[in-house]
């Protein structure tokens, strides 16, 4: 579950705050997250047209009956308020899983971001732009390599542009998030 929320420390409500062990939020009304297909295309690292670099990512498949989406959640070191940006997640069908930190059968999605629209002062440090991408079709893909590989758990991690080459045509250096991890006999409704 992602949340919206502030938490006002000068406010009456939370003056004895560390004698109740808890402060008091107040929940921010906030708008459905951004859904985006995840395309299957071998990776490719040409800089894309207003191409921003993150500074982190992290990911969760969520499921249920009716749907699997992957909550994807791009940081930015920083980005102007009210920015509107466009994501790209992709994963290459063909890749083979790889060890990773000594997590056997790890696959690599791509993350990447584009600005769609200037934003304005102030400039926002460390923001989260947190988007849903629609997961049946991996779920059921890494689900059918894992459960033929004998495995009952799927392992992938989000690779994503950390730095450009010097002409910034290239992206130079990628990062990557934790791996996630999701089983399948639990995911199977």
């Amino acid at each position: 579950m992602l949340a919206n929320f502030t938490v006002d420390f000068d406010s009456a409500d939370n003056a004895n705050a560390s004698t109740n062990g808890f402060y008091v939020a107040t929940g921010a009304a906030s708008s459905p997250l951004a859904k985006y297909d995840l395309s299957y295309s071998p990776l490719d690292s040409m800089a894309l047209d207003n191409e921003l670099l993150l500074s982190g990512s992290e990911s969760a498949l969520l499921f249920s009956n009716n749907y699997k989406r992957i909550v994807v959640i791009p940081t930015f070191t920083s980005v102007l308020t009210d920015q509107k940006n466009t994501y790209i997640m992709s994963m290459d069908s063909n890749q083979e899983p790889e060890t990773v930190d000594g997590t056997d059968r790890v696959y690599t999605l791509c993350l990447r971001a584009q600005k769609r629209e200037e934003g304005k002062a102030p400039t926002i440090s460390n923001a989260m732009d947190p988007i849903a991408v629609e997961g049946g079709t991996l779920y059921s893909m890494l689900k059918g390599k894992e459960s033929a590989a004998g495995k009952k758990i799927v392992s992938y991690r989000v690779k994503y542009p950390l730095t450009f080459n010097a002409d910034s045509t290239k992206i130079a250096t990628w990062g990557y998030s934790k791996i996630s991890q999701f089983s399948i006999e639990e995911a199977t409704n």
